[in-house]
Parts: structure tokens; C-alpha cells; sequence
């Protein structure tokens, strides 16, 4: 197979990203883009100088077999449909978060991948910013020993000026504030700590905000996540806040501690009296034409031609949400709730 062709379901500002990264992708074609107005995903396509066949009906993109990577760039009520749809048709699967509203929804997408055999990656996209490549890198190198508390918070005013707003206010479609927005820092909590979440306990509320009364559930929720060796995190998730964007990361380690690109390590800087700064890209903005979407599907297509699994596969992607589900229920019923959920 010389060239992968490529299908993408979803005419929005994410879809156009896709088009762009994997026009630029040596090894795939970009066949065919679906939305529901054709004169928009005419124009998304325009707009990512991207020349390719558009459609109103993604069974267009599972029935041709020139296309063998299917990217999902809806809104979340679509995923299970046309996640479970693309997999059974055997495509390659990458699909945006939330993959999906629920965890019954999630275990479907996931039981499909897992039957199909396709390989995947959920969008949890900041996982290829240069910032988490160097956290990643100063833990493998045991530059703060074992990290025993974590704290990732995740602090995004989405009012209407912001393109998913009209949906993501809708608990049908957004579901939460944890699970529409909050669960990259959920996600990067278990990246970088690593082991199984078993318990968490959340609480949320609601600021009330002129721009952010739309909101049917609370914008505002803090969760706290422990794990099955006794370690413990925090997840904050804020999307009606007055403030630019955060994404905050603070890493104690038995041996340091590291803020962001900010780093404190007896043992590789000894006589330390301050902060070290690592000049690199931190993950500020709620843009998506900022976030690593290239290096994202890059690295599916790179799976796909290795015949490897994706460290952000939808296996792995399914424990990340199922913690987002579990701490939801919990703020729902007003106490801790244990993982893995039954059912």
C-alpha cells in the first residue's frame, strides 16, 4: 500500500487541521471531506488548500475503498454511530474527544476497535506538545524521583465567542465541564503519573457569569483522583472563567518538583537555589490552529505503517474518559466512586 487515503467526517475549525496535516503527510491522501452543508465543507476544504471529493453522507467515506483512515471531527453525539460504523468497515480510526457521552457509548467504540483490529488515536493532542515531550522526558530520567502527587488544571473560558460554544453548553452534547474540556488535564494526569485511578470525588458548581448562563450543567468541578498505589491527583476544570487560557501542571516527585517548564531537582542540579526554566512551547492557547495536530496524525499513520499500537489508542483513551464518567457520577450522587465502573 503506497499512499493511505483519507476520509474525514466533520467540516468544522478541528476538521481543518486534519485536512492540513494530513495533506501534508507524505504517505496519505486526503480522498474525501463530509459535512452537513456541502458549501461548508466546500469552504473548509478551500480553506485548508485542500482539492478533494465532499459529500453529505459519511457512509460515502465507509463504502470507498480507496479510503483507509477515517478521522471523526463531529461534535460528541455523532461519535458512537460513526465511530462503530467506520471500524466495522474496517478504517482506521482517529477520533476527537470526547469519544463519547457516556461510558456505555465509550465501551461500544471501544469494543468495535478491539473486533475490527484497527488501529487508533483518541485527540487527547496535547500529549504531542513539546511541553509534555519534555515532562515525559525529565520523569524517564528520574529527575524528580517517584511522582506521588499531581495536580493538572485545566482553565478555558469557552463563552459564545468561542466556535464549539453553541453545542458545548448543551449537556446532551457537552455532557460536562470535565468531560468537553477537562479531560485533556484528566488525561494528562494519568500520562504523566501513570498506574490505574480506582477512586475519585468530585464537587462542581457555577459562577453565574452573563456570558456563561447558557450552560446547562456547572462550567466549574474539581476532582480528586486516587490511585491504586495510594498515590493521589487534582484535576480542576474551569470553562467560564475571566482569565486567558492555563493549563496548569504541578508534579511532586520524592526528589523534586516540576511547574509547568519550570523544574526543581536536588539530583540534577545540586546547590539549586531557584527554579530552573526550560524554554519551550507550553500548551496556552484554546486555538486549535496551534495545537500538534500534524505530529497527531503523523504518528497514527506511522502505527499504521508499523503495524504498532498508539499510546493514545482508544483502549487507553476509554480509561482516561471512564475516569471523566466515574468523577461526573460522583458529583452527581456527593461522594467518591470507584473505578473500573460496572457494567
Amino acid at each position: 500500500m503506497s499512499t493511505l487515503g483519507v476520509g474525514i467526517i466533520g467540516a468544522g475549525w478541528v476538521a481543518g487541521e486534519y485536512l492540513k496535516a494530513f495533506a501534508a503527510n507524505a504517505n496519505t491522501e486526503v480522498v474525501a471531506l463530509c459535512g452537513r452543508n456541502k458549501d461548508r465543507v466546500r469552504a473548509c476544504a478551500a480553506g485548508a488548500g485542500v482539492d478533494c471529493a465532499v459529500t453529505t453522507r459519511y457512509e460515502d467515506l465507509l463504502e470507498n475503498p480507496d479510503i483507509h483512515i477515517v478521522a471523526v471531527a463531529t461534535p460528541p453525539d455523532c461519535h458512537l454511530d460513526q465511530a462503530v460504523r467506520a471500524a466495522e468497515a474496517g478504517k482506521h480510526l482517529l477520533l476527537e474527544k470526547a469519544m463519547a457521552r457516556n461510558v456505555e457509548e465509550a465501551r461500544k467504540i471501544r469494543d468495535a476497535v478491539a473486533a475490527a483490529g484497527v488501529k487508533s488515536v483518541v485527540s487527547f493532542v496535547l500529549r504531542w506538545n513539546p511541553l509534555f515531550e519534555t515532562i515525559k522526558a525529565q520523569l524517564a530520567d528520574n529527575a524528580i524521583g517517584e511522582v506521588f502527587y499531581g495536580e493538572v488544571d485545566y482553565f478555558h473560558g469557552i463563552g459564545p465567542w468561542y466556535g464549539q460554544f453553541a453545542w458545548n453548553v448543551k449537556k446532551e452534547v457537552g455532557v460536562s465541564s470535565l468531560l468537553s474540556a477537562g479531560c485533556h488535564a484528566v488525561d494528562a494526569l494519568r500520562w504523566f503519573m501513570g498506574g490505574d485511578i480506582i477512586e475519585v470525588c468530585q464537587y462542581a458548581t457555577s459562577g453565574g457569569g452573563a456570558d456563561f448562563k447558557n450552560y446547562e450543567y456547572d462550567p466549574t468541578s474539581v476532582t480528586i483522583c486516587r490511585f491504586a498505589d495510594g498515590r493521589i491527583g487534582k484535576v480542576a476544570s474551569c470553562i467560564e472563567c475571566i482569565q486567558p487560557y492555563v493549563f496548569g501542571i504541578n508534579l511532586v516527585g520524592t526528589g523534586g518538583t516540576i511547574r509547568n517548564n519550570r523544574i526543581y531537582s536536588k539530583t540534577k542540579y545540586p546547590g539549586q537555589t531557584d527554579w530552573v526554566e526550560v524554554p519551550t512551547i507550553l500548551p496556552d492557547s484554546g486555538d486549535v490552529t496551534e495545537h500538534p495536530f500534524m505530529h497527531e496524525a503523523n504518528h497514527l499513520v506511522d502505527c499504521i505503517l508499523s503495524d504498532s499500537e498508539s499510546h493514545a489508542n482508544i483502549a487507553d483513551a476509554y480509561k482516561s474518559h471512564e475516569v471523566c464518567y466515574a468523577a461526573d457520577l460522583s458529583g452527581r450522587q456527593g461522594g467518591p466512586v470507584k473505578l473500573p465502573l460496572p457494567g
